[in-house]
C-alpha cells in the first residue's frame, strides 16, 4: 500500500499551450477557437516556476477566464477546465503538507476531493463533445488526475487516515478505471470491517473494462473477493467467481489451489484431491508460486500437501522468511515436527524479536515430546526486549525491496538501532542496513537497493 508520494501540483500542461498544440493547421486534432480556453491556457502555462501565492492567483484567473463560457459546447473549454480543476486538486494535496498550520495561500483553497470531483464532471462533458480524434486528450487528463489522486490515498494511508484513502481510491476509479485503486480500496475497506463494501468494490473492478491490466492485480482482485464470500459463508460464490476466472486463465495455480480449497469445503473432494494431484506433480512452477499454493493447502487444512509446496519453495528460496516460517508450521501440523527443529531454531537466532519465531520453535519443540526445551525457548521469547509481531521484506522494483516491521517495545525504550543483513541467492550477505527508531514508534518501513537480487534477510538484537 505504499509508494512514493509525487509533489506535482504545477505539471506542465498535458495539452500544451492552446495555439501551439491544439490550433495549429496541421495537427489531427482541431478545436474550434475560444478565447477564454487561450486566457486560461496563457495564466497557467508558468504554473512550474510559480511560488504557491503565485498559483493560486493563476488558477483563479485561469478558472474565471473559462467559468463564463462552461455553458458553450465548444469541447476544449472543458478540457481546459478539468485541467485546471485537476492542476488544482494537486495544488491542494500539496499544501496538505502544511497540515495542521497552512501557509495563507492554501487557507483559500480549502481540503478535500471537490476539484476532483468537479475535473470528472467537465471531462464526461468534454467526452460527449469531443470528436474521437481528440479523445486522446481527455484521457491524458483522466490519467493526470488518477496519478494525483493514486498519490493522495497513498499518503492518507502512510498519515493513517484510512478513510481518506478510501475516498481517494474510490474517486480515483471513477475518473479513470484502474485495477490497483480498486484493490487498494478494497483492502482498506475489508481491513476496516466494511465487508459488503469491500466484496462490491471487487466485483465492480472484475465487471469493469479496462485496458493493460496487470495479471497479478487481477489474481489479486479474484483471491480478495474469494478469500471475503469464503469468511462470509458465501461458499457458492466464492466458487462462481474462482470459476469464472479460471475459464480465461486456467494455469493460474494461485486461483486453482483456492477454488480446490472451496471445492473440498463443498463436499466436493475429489474435484479439489484432482487439482491438488494436478499441481503437486508441476516442476516448472517458481518458488513464490510454489509458496502461494502451499498457503492455499494450509488454509485447506492439507498439511501433508503444504509440507510438500513449502519443501518445494524452500528448494526455489531457502532464505525466504515466509516460506521458512511456514515450512516449519507445515510440517509441526503433519506431526512430523522432529525434522524441522534445527529450521525452527534458525529462524529464532535470525529473527530474536519474532513472536511468531519462537512460538513455532517452541510448538515444535513441544510436539516432539521435547517439553523443558519448549518451555526454554517460550521464556526467551517473553524475555525479549522487543516484539516484532509483523516483519517482511518485498521486492517492489528496480532492485528495490521494502522491509516493514510492526512491533511493541517490552522493555526497551528510547532510541533504538537494529542492525539487518540481506542475503544472496547463495546465502552470502550482500549488504547491511542499520535502521534507527525509537521504541514508542510501534513500526517502521525502509527501502535498500541491491544491485543483486535478495533473497531474504535477517537482523540482529538492538546494541548487537
Amino acid at each position: 500500500m505504499r509508494a512514493d508520494a509525487k509533489t506535482a501540483a504545477t505539471a506542465a500542461l498535458v495539452v500544451g499551450v492552446l495555439p501551439a498544440a491544439l490550433f495549429g493547421q496541421e495537427q489531427e486534432c482541431q478545436f474550434d477557437p475560444s478565447d477564454s480556453a487561450n486566457r486560461a491556457s496563457e495564466a497557467m502555462q508558468d504554473l512550474e516556476q510559480a511560488a504557491a501565492e503565485d498559483s493560486l492567483a493563476a488558477f483563479t484567473e485561469a478558472w474565471d477566464a473559462l467559468e463564463d463560457d462552461l455553458d458553450s459546447d465548444n469541447p476544449v473549454v472543458f478540457l481546459i477546465a478539468a485541467q485546471v480543476q485537476v492542476e488544482l486538486g494537486g495544488f491542494v494535496q500539496n499544501c496538505e503538507q502544511y497540515l495542521p498550520a497552512y501557509p495563507p495561500e492554501c487557507v483559500h483553497v480549502g481540503i478535500g476531493l471537490q476539484n476532483f470531483l468537479d475535473a470528472e464532471h467537465l471531462l464526461d462533458r468534454y467526452d460527449e463533445l469531443s470528436p474521437p480524434e481528440c479523445m486522446l486528450h481527455g484521457e491524458s487528463q483522466r490519467y493526470n488526475g488518477w496519478v494525483r489522486l493514486y498519490n493522495r490515498g497513498v499518503n492518507a494511508y502512510s498519515a493513517q487516515d484510512t478513510e481518506g484513502a478510501i475516498q481517494s481510491f474510490m474517486l480515483a476509479n471513477e475518473l479513470r478505471p484502474d485495477m490497483r485503486t480498486y484493490n487498494m480500496a478494497a483492502g482498506l475497506q475489508a481491513q476496516t470491517g466494511a465487508t459488503d463494501a469491500a466484496i462490491e468494490t471487487y466485483r465492480t473492478a472484475l465487471a469493469t473494462d479496462m485496458a493493460e491490466v496487470d495479471a497479478e492485480q487481477m489474481r489479486d482482485a479474484v483471491r480478495g473477493l474469494g478469500d471475503l464470500l469464503m469468511d462470509a459463508g458465501r461458499g457458492d460464490e466464492a466458487a462462481e467467481t474462482y470459476d469464472a476466472y479460471l475459464a480465461g486463465n486456467p494455469d493460474d495455480v494461485v486461483i486453482r489451489i483456492r477454488y480446490a480449497g472451496v471445492l473440498a469445503d463443498q463436499d466436493r473432494a475429489d474435484e479439489a484431491a484432482a487439482i491438488y494431484a494436478d499441481i503437486l506433480g508441476r516442476t516448472d512452477l517458481s518458488y513464490d508460486q510454489w509458496l502461494e499454493v502451499g498457503v492455499g493447502l494450509y488454509e485447506a487444512q492439507n498439511f501433508e500437501d503444504a509440507v510438500t509446496a513449502f519443501g518445494n519453495a524452500r528448494q526455489g528460496n531457502p532464505y525466504n522468511k515466509e516460506a521458512m516460517e511456514n515450512y516449519v508450521n507445515a510440517s509441526t501440523q503433519a506431526g512430523r515436527p522432529g525434522p524441522v527443529i534445527p529450521l525452527a531454531d534458525t529462524l529464532t537466532t535470525w529473527y530474536p524479536y519474532d513472536q511468531l519465531a519462537f512460538q513455532l520453535h517452541a510448538t515444535a519443540l513441544g510436539r516432539a515430546d521435547m517439553n523443558d526445551q519448549a518451555m526454554a525457548v517460550m521464556a526467551e521469547g517473553e524475555a525479549a526486549a522487543l516484539s516484532f509481531t509483523f516483519a517482511q521484506m518485498a521486492a517492489t522494483s528496480g532492485g528495490s525491496y521494502v522491509v516493514q516491521v510492526d512491533f511493541t517495545a517490552r522493555t526497551a525504550s528510547g532510541t533504538l538501532q537494529i542492525p539487518f543483513e540481506f542475503l544472496d541467492a547463495n546465502g552470502q550477505v550482500a549488504m547491511t542496513h542499520t535502521q534507527t527508531t525509537d521504541a514508542a514508534a510501534g513500526n517502521f518501513r525502509f527501502e535498500v537497493t541491491s544491485d543483486v537480487p535478495l533473497a531474504g534477510f535477517r537482523y540482529g538484537t538492538i546494541g548487537g
